[in-house]
């Protein structure tokens, strides 16, 4: 059974999606490009927010920082509009009430642990990653591997779960379990140790 939950946070704790790819669209738009949403969605799901400014910052010429600093601002007008999915919370307090552990692996600034601190969720974690400490973003396993070193988790009870095929990656390359939450029905990331449609069938896969 596992013990220990890494979780990501947009699009499987909290479904920010929506307010991403509004303010994806409008930064394409207003770079004087064209993109049909749910082309935009499929992209930024199969890769990442990053990959997709990359390229399109090669066909408009802006660098890739330059984007990302214009989205991420574009993307605060958004933070009210984020809410965890239905079955989130209780899964997060199924999970500790179960003797296991949650944490978060994110690629968000602080702005994550506010929102989890506004719908009183950040006292459901032990502790986690976000983009202020400035590791290598999944795939990469460096985030993963500072969690288990920080809490001396053991790799084999441990999974890292998510909604996209890198976070499930990122995992393995890690050496741990994986838990793809198929939230879409891309069906992304058939590497995955396990993969579930709904968020209530993960406690039933950690101790009781």
């Amino acid at each position: 059974m596992l013990v220990n939950a890494i979780w990501d946070f947009d699009g499987t704790l909290y479904d920010s999606y929506p307010g991403m790819m509004k303010a994806l669209a409008a930064l394409v738009t207003a770079n004087g490009g064209q993109i049909e949403p749910k082309t935009l969605y499929r992209q930024v799901k199969e890769t990442s927010i990053k990959q997709f400014l990359t390229g399109f910052g090669q066909q408009v010429g802006r660098s890739v920082a330059d984007l990302e600093a214009d989205y991420h601002q574009r993307a605060r007008a958004y933070l009210q509009d984020i809410h965890p999915y239905p079955e989130a919370l209780a899964v997060l307090k199924a999970i500790k009430a179960q003797g296991g552990h949650n944490l978060l692996l994110t690629h968000r600034d602080r702005s994550a642990w506010e929102i989890l601190a506004h719908d009183q969720a950040d006292t459901l974690f032990l502790g986690g990653v976000d983009a202020d400490l400035k590791l290598p973003r999944k795939p990469a396993p460096d985030a993963i591997q500072y969690l288990l070193r920080r809490f001396q988790l053991n790799p084999a009870v441990t999974a890292m779960i998510g909604d996209r095929s890198l976070d499930v990656d990122a995992g393995i390359n890690a050496d741990v379990k994986t838990i793809y939450f198929n939230v879409d029905g891309l069906n992304a990331a058939p590497q995955a140790d396990y993969q579930v449609d709904h968020l209530i069938e993960i406690p039933p896969l950690f101790r009781k």
